[in-house]
């Protein structure tokens, strides 16, 4: 099979750089369908990795932040040009321990999987439906080696988690021990380069919550109130975009299905946060504008949407 003819190659601007994505072409496509039958195989034949919380059922950002929030210290790493360093052959081999649990694989048939799922000779390109799995398999692993690894430093309810390229570390403790952080940072270190990854080091960061009051985790804000209790929040600014947003939606009078289908998707992620006390934040001037167009919420406005 040609490839080439069923995907596309586009770039997406990000705040730094710009990003490759690749995408099958759009109309009948062979190559989508082989893939999304490679993604019902694995998910069929391969376990989770337990301490994965991207791209498996039921797991999100929200889930790996809960993970964290009763944590003191924080470490934060991200694993650099984590799509575009997969090794291939390293790959193969994860994906022949997963499937070969029931005789059902073989070396090379593992190679064929991986070089159709791939569009170079190293890495896993952005955007293919089978990207995503393939990753968290070729993960699981270190989750385990790591987490086993950071289980003997004897730290008080330490958690490990990774999203995607995020991983987060977390446990309990008085303050911020150097000698402890320089031991885990050296550990997560010397387990990437076994899997041919390394740490983007611009982005390790080390965090006492107890400090600041808060910690964002993967885009989740995890909030210090009265006597240590902690609660989840998306932060005033995503809230403030909703409300700015479902205003200028009403003052236009015009339906658009898009802007409708996004002001209710973002505000049911913010419900799934933080329920609907969300909109406390709100001032009275705002809750003002909402009465005088006869809702008694925000909530109620955005339920009234149609499209």
């Amino acid at each position: 099979m040609n490839k080439e003819l069923f995907l596309e190659e586009k770039y997406i601007k990000t705040k730094k750089k710009y990003r490759k994505i690749v995408t099958y072409v759009d109309g009948e496509n062979l190559l989508r369908e082989k893939h999304e039958r490679i993604v019902s195989l694995l998910k069929q034949e391969c376990s989770d990795s337990i301490f994965a919380k991207a791209y498996i059922e039921h797991s999100s950002i929200v889930k790996n932040a809960k993970a964290h929030m009763y944590n003191d210290i924080f470490l934060f790493f991200d694993v650099k040009d984590f799509f575009p360093s997969i090794n291939h052959n390293y790959l193969i081999q994860r994906l022949y321990k997963e499937l070969n649990n029931n005789g059902n694989a073989s070396i090379n048939s593992c190679s064929k999987l991986v070089e159709l799922c791939s569009v170079n000779d190293k890495g896993l390109p952005l955007g293919l439906v089978t990207s995503p799995i393939l990753s968290n398999i070729y993960m699981k692993e270190f989750d385990n080696i790591i987490y086993g690894k950071l289980k003997k430093l004897s730290l008080d309810n330490i958690i490990y988690t990774r999203y995607a390229d995020d991983i987060v570390i977390s446990f309990k403790a008085e303050k911020i021990d150097p000698d402890i952080n320089v031991n885990i940072k050296e550990c997560v270190i010397r387990c990437l380069k076994q899997v041919h990854l390394k740490s983007n080091e611009n982005k390790e960061r080390v965090y006492d919550i107890r400090k600041g009051g808060h910690v964002r985790i993967t885009g989740i804000n995890v909030i210090v109130e009265n006597d240590n209790y902690r609660k989840l929040t998306v932060g005033r600014k995503r809230k403030d975009r909703l409300y700015n947003d479902v205003m200028s939606y009403y003052m236009r009078r015009i339906k658009d299905r898009e802007k409708a289908l996004s002001i209710k998707g973002n505000e049911s992620f913010i419900l799934s946060v933080e329920g609907k006390e969300y909109e406390k934040c709100y001032s009275e001037n705002m809750k003002k504008v909402i009465k005088e167009y006869g809702y008694d919420s925000l909530h109620d406005m955005i339920k009234a949407i149609k499209y």
